[in-house]
């Protein structure tokens, strides 16, 4: 049945991820003896004055939204569908922990790396929309788990009757 909890918690996990494509992750402003330059990190790489577009950041994304749509297509199959669930789950785990982990310790790499040509610049990163858009998805992986497990519960139940 597709009109499940799961099936609607895993549509909002996977509009989450589709907006991340199109919201950037976070911003970087760097400033060294009057000269200011501006960047924004999102899905398609750093886009601003010094664009670089060396990890492609969207391939990830788009795999966590085609797992989130294959958790919503296998809604007759629940043990593959729990499966899939917790491996998107575990994998946006990882990617969220990633680009907080940069967020918070990477001004200290891109300091060092600027301070390297002699320069003493100074790094601001701002949060944007797509920052806040990872956790929600989060808990909608999770929420959708938790709906799967107990239909699981269900059907072993009604087994038992039988």
């Amino acid at each position: 049945m597709i009109q499940r909890a799961q099936t609607i918690y895993l549509g909002l996990a996977f509009i989450c991820m589709v907006l991340l494509l199109v919201f950037p992750i976070f911003s970087v402003e760097v400033s060294a003896e009057g000269a200011s330059t501006a960047a924004v990190f999102g899905a398609y790489g750093v886009i601003g004055e010094a664009e670089s577009n060396e990890f492609p950041v969207y391939i990830v994304i788009i795999i966590l939204a085609l797992l989130s749509a294959a958790g919503i297509l296998l809604y007759k199959k629940r043990p593959r569908q729990l499966l899939i669930c917790r491996l998107n789950l575990i994998l946006h785990l990882l990617f969220t922990a990633g680009v907080y982990l940069f967020y918070y310790f990477g001004k200290a790499f891109v300091s060092n790396g600027i301070t390297v040509e002699g320069v003493n610049a100074e790094v601001i990163f701002g949060m944007e929309t797509g920052f806040f858009l990872m956790i929600p998805a989060l808990a909608f992986i999770w929420l959708a788990i938790r709906g799967i497990k107990r239909d699981e519960k269900l059907v072993k139940s009604l087994d038992r009757l039988r």
